[in-house]
Parts: structure tokens; C-alpha cells; sequence
């Protein structure tokens, strides 16, 4: 099918979900037993996608539909914006695709793009700055951030505890919201996330571990 941008609207999710065959299930939080897609078959999915098979995109959109969502929502609350910002970041990895060259994974690109996206909306509607170098007093944190609590991972098993930690990371601030969620969510590096970002990688290493210390201090309950 040709590729063409489809009216801004709440509902450009649910076109490309019809469009590239995208299930329900996507969206659904990633199951501790799944594999995890290797950047290299990501590469070579983009590389099929750059020579024209439409098949590799649908894979892509399939694969990252779920966590990209839920990474733009949670740093973007209107749902109107967040449908637009979500079309917005498919449709520019659909223009690039002929000119995609290998420098960074996949995904490091897709949630790069979004974060400029999220920026670019929130500069045009006159916010202050959505991610960039707004830090909250890091010297506060400091004794809870020397030690981090129980890896990511388990965190997002259990169903309850996955719930209070969705309102946990809305509380944080952008950026440690932005780093947390792309470690969470697109399962990058902090190397990988600094990339993303354009950020050191010691900024963005304290704010992973200032974002899991003020987690580590809604969540103590959990323990």
C-alpha cells in the first residue's frame, strides 16, 4: 500500500493500526518471558524497509507501537497531542526511510525523534521546556539515589504494583521521566539514552538515579 500521512486526530493511532496491521495487544505491557528484538534485526528490517518491503515497516510498527505510546503519553497528557505527536514520529521514520543509515539502534532513533517532536509542540504552544535541564534540587536525592532499589524488570511484573508505578513516573519530573521511560520502555542504554537525548552520559545517569530514588520512595510500600 502507498504511504501517505493521514488527518491529525485522535484517531491516527487506529489508522495506522488498520493500515499496518498492528493488533490490540501492542499496547499491552511487554511480558517478562518475551524476547527481546535484537538491534541488528532491527537494522535489517529498516535496510528491507529502505529497499521498498512495506512487510518490514508493519514488523517495526508492530513491534514498537506499544512502548512509543506509552513513552509520548506519559511525558504528553492531552490525548489530542498525543495522537498527533504518535502519527507524527511513524510518519517521519516513513520520509526517512531512503535516507536511513545505521549510526544508532533503531530505537534510539525512534525515541529521538520523539522527544524532538514532544520539544517542537511544546515550544509551538509556548511551555517551558518539556525535558531539558529542569532538574529538581539533585542534592535532596542524593542519599536516597546512592542505592538503587529492585531492577526495572521486576517492577513491571506484577499487575498491581505496575499500576502504582505508572502514577509514581507521572509524578516525576520530564527529565527523569524521559530517561526512566527509555530504559523502561524502549529498552535502551544510558549510553543509548544520552545518545536520544543529547545529553551527557553523566547527566543522564543521575537522573536514572534520581528518577529511581524518588520511585524507590512512593513505591517503599512495595519492598
Amino acid at each position: 500500500m502507498p504511504y501517505r500521512a493521514v488527518p491529525m486526530s485522535a484517531s491516527a493511532s487506529s489508522t495506522f493500526d488498520a493500515a499496518y496491521g498492528a493488533t490490540a495487544a501492542s499496547d499491552a505491557p511487554r511480558e517478562a518471558a518475551s524476547p527481546t528484538p535484537s538491534a541488528d534485526d532491527d537494522r535489517l528490517l529498516m535496510e528491507r524497509f529502505r529497499a521498498g518491503d512495506q512487510s518490514a515497516f508493519s514488523i517495526l510498527y508492530a513491534r514498537y507501537r506499544g512502548p512509543l505510546r506509552r513513552f509520548v503519553t506519559s511525558l504528553c497528557h492531552d490525548p489530542e497531542d498525543t495522537a498527533e505527536v504518535f502519527q507524527e514520529v511513524w510518519m517521519a521514520v516513513i520520509r526517512a526511510r531512503r535516507s536511513y543509515r545505521y549510526t544508532a539502534k533503531f530505537t534510539t532513533w525512534l525515541f529521538s525523534i520523539a522527544l524532538r517532536r514532544l520539544a517542537d509542540r511544546s515550544r509551538r504552544r509556548g511551555r517551558r521546556g518539556l525535558l531539558w535541564n529542569e532538574d529538581p534540587d539533585p542534592l535532596a536525592l542524593e542519599p536516597l539515589a546512592d542505592e538503587w532499589a529492585r531492577p526495572i524488570e521486576d517492577w513491571m511484573r506484577n499487575v498491581e504494583l505496575h499500576q502504582a508505578l505508572a502514577t509514581a513516573i507521572d509524578r516525576l519530573p520530564p527529565p527523569q521521566r524521559a530517561v526512566f521511560l527509555m530504559k523502561a520502555e524502549g529498552e535502551l542504554t544510558l549510553e543509548e539514552i544520552a545518545t536520544a537525548m543529547g545529553t551527557s552520559f553523566e547527566t543522564t545517569k543521575s537522573r536514572m538515579r534520581y528518577a529511581v530514588a524518588r520511585l524507590r520512595a512512593q513505591l517503599e510500600g512495595w519492598k
